[in-house]
């Protein structure tokens, strides 16, 4: 198998997405667990549900790599095991979210630009050019260095980016009905 662990609807995992999966799993919602009670680490194995010894010791590997690098804690409570995401592990957490946003595209235009404009001072220059890089990712049109615009709502997303990267208080979102360059921009998102 090289690497990879298979669940019941052999679906193949690399290693990495079985890390993210077990991270995102100690995850509702923005709201991170504390702790999570796992007999045998038993929620842990039915969300792969390892078929063979080979799985098995993908899966226990990819919980002691994460266990390793401290972004959980493993601990036995009342003879449970007990699962607990580290501060770290919370972090590692915030980037896949990171890597995973996308701005969901409306069948029907409601007619409003959305518009981020940005001024981030030159010590924060490496969250600048990530916040610049993720737009462009996300679809948004540059209309200036620092100012992008996008038809679809996105301020979940725009607030979520700036808190990421910790500079919130620099950029500002505005929504506008009428834009001098309108036209242009229908055309470039297909909204005619």
């Amino acid at each position: 198998m090289g690497g990879k662990l298979y669940n019941k609807n052999m679906k193949k995992y690399t290693k990495g997405e079985i890390t993210k999966i077990i991270l995102k799993s100690l995850v509702v919602g923005t709201l991170f667990l504390t702790v999570l009670a796992l007999p045998g680490l038993a929620q842990v194995y039915t969300l792969f549900r390892p078929k063979n010894s080979r799985d098995r010791y993908q899966l226990n590997k990819s919980i002691h790599n994460l266990k390793k690098q401290k972004l959980i804690h493993i601990y036995k409570k009342d003879d449970v095991d007990v699962i607990e995401i580290t501060e770290k592990g919370k972090k590692k957490v915030l980037t896949y979210n990171l890597k995973d946003i996308k701005i969901k595209k409306s069948n029907k235009w409601d007619g409003w630009w959305r518009i981020v404009i940005f001024d981030i001072p030159e010590q924060n220059r490496r969250a600048r050019n990530a916040i610049t890089f993720k737009l462009k990712e996300m679809g948004f049109y540059p209309l200036q260095k620092s100012t992008f615009i996008s038809p679809y709502k996105c301020k979940n997303e725009i607030d979520f980016i700036g808190n990421y990267f910790n500079v919130r208080k620099y950029l500002i979102y505005i929504k506008a009905k009428d834009i001098e360059t309108g036209k242009q921009l229908r055309r470039h998102f297909g909204l005619e």
